[in-house]
């Protein structure tokens, strides 16, 4: 069974840093396309370093859904087959006039439809001095397996990544 990695978080938690730290992309150049990256035998892939949510009107759960089911194609047309781990990342807040809100039904609902065909790891970002901190953590507590804290001088927490894909995620293939 194929596996989904959501690493999940607020805005300007580390989730872009930290695919690029993982997948060694250098400067600012941010995927949009496939990229792939084999980490102890497994294909380990990304289809945009953009969060579904950013890429779809706040809180439009069936775009978002929409927009992780082409990643998901886009994946499998790349691997042929073979066995992967797509990792997808989530936005908890909305655009820059929505960050007050948590777009819940929008992390929610797409990990609940994805759980009915792949094993399922959500990995929180917690940035230590973000807004709406509660409501975040309430949120990851339901959902969350993994939670690493990030403060606004370390973002890049690819090491972690790396790690828990390792230890958990490959290990449970």
């Amino acid at each position: 069974m194929n596996s989904v990695v959501i690493l999940c978080g607020g805005n300007s938690c580390g989730k872009t840093t930290t695919l690029k730290g993982f997948f060694k992309v250098k400067g600012n150049h941010s995927p949009e396309s496939y990229i792939e990256r084999k980490l102890d035998g497994r294909r380990i892939c990304a289809v945009s370093f953009s969060s579904p949510q950013e890429q779809e009107p706040f809180c439009e759960v069936r775009l978002v859904n929409d927009n992780i089911k082409n990643r998901i194609i886009e994946c499998e047309k790349n691997t042929n087959g073979e066995p992967y781990i797509l990792i997808i990342p989530f936005t908890m807040s909305g655009s820059r006039k929505k960050r007050k809100k948590i777009n819940e039904d929008c992390i929610l609902k797409p990990i609940e439809k994805l759980r009915e065909k792949f094993k399922v790891f959500v990995i929180y970002l917690r940035k230590t001095n973000a807004r709406n901190l509660e409501d975040k953590d309430a949120l990851m507590k339901r959902i969350a397996l993994k939670m690493v804290e990030t403060t606004k001088d370390d973002y890049d927490k690819s090491a972690e990544l790396e790690k828990y894909l390792k230890g958990v995620v490959i290990e449970s293939h």
